[in-house]
């Protein structure tokens, strides 16, 4: 699996200037001070954005890593310097530290300036400040949608044979989990968000250059498991709060749809019967819009930005709000792949399922990372 470059790290392209870096690490870390002393996930996911933030603002050490690479002793040495002072360390207990580490004097002061560059470039006037639904994220324009889908099937035909491979086997195992009564249906709903975050870091490492294995199938039971299982949680609620509205309105029939205790003849209904189960199924479909807009990028941004799963439902309904005509798009898009899978039996699918994952992620690029274009680099 190809490692996470700096750039994607920050959300930027290759080709950001220094003020979107400078604008991409403000978004993402906000105030150094609110990170101090914080449980260690989050202040190693500062860190990460700190140490992008250094090297790529700085001329000559972004040249060097654009050319060459990062040198992994200079890497370790930074993310160091950089905890520490996340720690709590001032400047002058850091300076102590490192000295007692044997790092040479040239050493000690090029770490020390360059963890005040990383806390100098969260500063700004004004109290702290977390972000709110409308930060992080740009609204595009409605032909975007059918932009997203182009790019999402690059994305696929990265690795045509691999994504289906992986889709099926995410298919099998979402079939052999719905013939176990409730229980199979709960654990189902709850792991959803989790293969879907393999899969959209998958897309991720294609457009990195690496190559989408087995693997990222399973990547979200191994990182960032707990986040992914409370989205989970809420899109199972969601569902069976829906299902309870549609049952509601559709009366006995609509039960029976739902528990799929038997086949409905609506031919030999009454008309006023059809019509509250048709009317059911359409509160049911505008109820479970809101929910989506919820769950979209909502994994993306639990894996890619390393937030928690209430601040990436929010932003993510907020984002698919402020996008509804592109996405709009990509929902006429998609019925017609829909279609298209049901006259060729089924075998549309193949493609269709992979387009979703790949489709969400170039949408994310686009909305969250300022990417009107994915950059494939090569493998």
């Amino acid at each position: 699996m190809a490692e996470e470059s700096l750039y994607s790290a920050l959300g930027v392209s290759g080709k950001a200037s220094s003020e979107e870096i400078h604008a991409a690490y403000r978004s993402l870390a906000y105030n150094w001070e609110s990170w101090l002393k914080t449980g260690e996930g989050d202040r190693a996911q500062v860190r990460k954005w700190a140490h992008a933030y250094i090297v790529l603002s700085d001329t000559a050490l972004r040249a060097r890593y654009d050319g060459e690479g990062e040198d992994p002793s200079f890497r370790e040495k930074l993310d160091l310097a950089l905890d520490l002072s996340l720690r709590g360390y001032d400047d002058e207990m850091l300076e102590e530290y490192l000295r007692r580490l044997s790092f040479s004097e040239e050493t000690v002061e090029t770490l020390i300036s360059f963890v005040s560059r990383a806390r100098e470039g969260l500063s700004a006037p004004g109290p702290a400040r977390m972000p709110g639904p409308q930060d992080g994220y740009r609204r595009v324009e409605a032909g975007r949608g059918w932009q997203w889908v182009k790019e999402g099937f690059q994305v696929f035909r990265r690795s045509p044979l691999i994504w289906v491979v992986l889709c099926m086997i995410m298919t099998g195992i979402g079939l052999l989990l719905s013939m176990i009564p409730l229980a199979g249906e709960i654990v189902l709903y709850l792991a959803s968000p989790l293969f879907a975050a393999g899969l959209l870091q998958g897309c991720r490492d294609l457009e990195e250059g690496g190559e989408l294995e087995l693997s990222h199938l399973f990547l979200g039971f191994r990182k960032d498991t707990s986040q992914l299982l409370v989205i989970g949680a809420v899109y199972l609620v969601g569902q069976m709060v829906i299902l309870g509205i549609m049952i509601s309105f559709g009366g006995d029939e609509m039960t029976r749809i739902v528990n799929g205790s038997g086949e409905v003849d609506f031919s030999t209904l009454p008309a006023e019967v059809v019509n509250k189960v048709m009317i059911a199924m359409l509160i049911g479909m505008a109820v479970s819009v809101p929910l989506m807009m919820m769950i979209w990028f909502a994994p993306m941004l639990v894996v890619f930005r390393g937030m928690k799963a209430k601040g990436a439902m929010q932003m993510s309904f907020h984002a698919c709000l402020g996008n509804m005509l592109p996405f709009m798009v990509v929902g006429s898009v998609f019925v017609g792949l829909a279609f298209f899978s049901v006259i060729t039996f089924g075998l549309g699918l193949m493609i269709m399922i992979p387009l979703v994952f790949t489709t969400s992620y170039a949408s994310y690029m686009d909305i969250f990372e300022n990417r009107a274009h994915l950059e494939f680099k090569a493998d």
